[in-house]
């Protein structure tokens, strides 16, 4: 029964590096997702993502960071296939994953990911513990929404068996008891707790002491395995043979 711990940083801001260092301090594991360019938040530039490359995996974030249910198939194919060429360049590896901007996908742009090479698909679905899905949801975010915001977002995405697994944890809202919750779920059943979040949101609500305690929580668990994004399709294909 495989029981996996993994965070994932979304949008290439230069604050990742701060969030880099404190996975560092907690031995614990992540990706960051970096598009080329970003027009809503400053980026870092190539040598920071080549530099962050060295400790942590690196993820597709499109070119442009582009909602891609927006995009025809000839964008969908430049802004996809672009972001796997231009960081198999500057990291000098083939990247494994790609998170969609804004959790933003549909059919046409999952096949044009697939076939640009990337392996895993990661989204922004909330509240997830699953490890057996064709592309991954995220447990939490390193944000603090309010219970109306998790029961909307599971009933707009229409995640009803993660809806009725939210309301038995009291459909509470608490970052730490949530965290517990699911974790103890996992204990019993196996699965995913998957952390994501943006350092410029972290440090524009001042979560910088919360993201160190949620970090401590997470470490040290023997029980565990920490692994980078990339390497989640590794563990379902396992957890498909044993089911």
């Amino acid at each position: 029964m495989n029981k996996i711990i993994t965070t994932s940083w979304d949008d290439g801001h230069p604050l990742d590096f701060r969030i880099a260092e404190l996975l560092e301090k907690y031995d614990l594991k992540g990706t960051f997702y970096i598009p080329k360019k970003n027009p809503q938040n400053k980026v870092m530039n190539e040598n920071e993502v080549a530099l962050l490359h060295k400790k942590f995996e690196i993820g597709g974030h499109t070119l442009n960071h582009v909602n891609l249910k927006k995009l025809n198939n000839s964008n969908l194919v430049y802004e996809i296939n672009g972001s796997y060429s231009w960081l198999s360049e500057v990291t000098g590896v083939k990247p494994l994953s790609f998170c969609p901007p804004f959790g933003a996908y549909n059919t046409a742009s999952l096949k044009i990911m697939y076939l640009a090479g990337f392996k895993v698909i990661r989204t922004t679905q909330l509240l997830s513990p699953d490890l057996l899905l064709p592309v991954h949801y995220t447990t939490l975010q390193l944000f603090n929404h309010s219970s109306f915001t998790y029961a909307k977002h599971l009933l707009i995405r229409g995640r009803l068996i993660d809806f009725k697994l939210w309301l038995n944890s009291g459909a509470t809202a608490d970052l730490l008891n949530l965290i517990d919750y699911y974790l103890n779920h996992i204990d019993m059943n196996g699965g995913c707790f998957h952390l994501w979040g943006h350092s410029w949101e972290i440090e524009k609500f001042n979560l910088w002491k919360q993201l160190e305690i949620v970090f401590k929580h997470l470490s040290k668990r023997s029980e565990y395995s920490y692994i980078e994004n990339g390497h989640l399709s590794d563990y379902s294909q396992t957890q498909n043979k044993l089911s």
